[in-house]
């Protein structure tokens, strides 16, 4: 580059779907029901890996949050969900999450690779989840 040369200057705005993932994770460490019910479409589909008790699909937002509920029983509140990296595009939202907690004499510390898929009106229809440790999330909910 010539001392005349213009250096370009790039800016590059957060996609929208990521200021919303950080906003999820705000409401969820606040445990704010309501505000984390508006992210989901009414018909949602949850999945959940592995082969432990929780395992399976939880289909609406009623039985996703009855599922919540338990999971936070289970732990006593412990469950700590903390995002390395968020990714999105206009149809999917991926979260790099470290989830940490504690069941009994149990501890859990494994990451998360998350994926959303986002509904027309922003809401997300669909979850899934693949952890770098599934046998340690089996142990954990054993």
């Amino acid at each position: 580059m010539t001392p005349s040369a213009k250096a370009t200057e790039w800016s590059i705005a957060e996609h929208p779907g990521v200021v919303r993932a950080r906003q999820y994770m705000d409401a969820f460490h606040a445990w704010d029901v309501e505000a984390l019910r508006d992210f989901y479409d009414d018909d949602v589909l949850w999945h959940v890996a592995g082969s432990h008790r929780l395992s399976g699909d939880y289909r609406g937002k009623d039985a996703l949050f009855d599922y919540f509920r338990l999971v936070r029983q289970l732990t006593g509140g412990s469950l700590h969900l903390e995002p390395e990296s968020i990714l999105a595009s206009d149809r999917h939202i991926a979260m790099f999450i470290r989830v940490t907690g504690r069941r009994n004499d149990r501890g859990l510390d494994v990451l998360l690779a998350q994926v959303m898929k986002v509904g027309p009106d922003q809401r997300w229809t669909e979850y899934w989840a693949v952890a770098d440790d599934q046998e340690a999330v089996d142990a954990f909910w054993a």
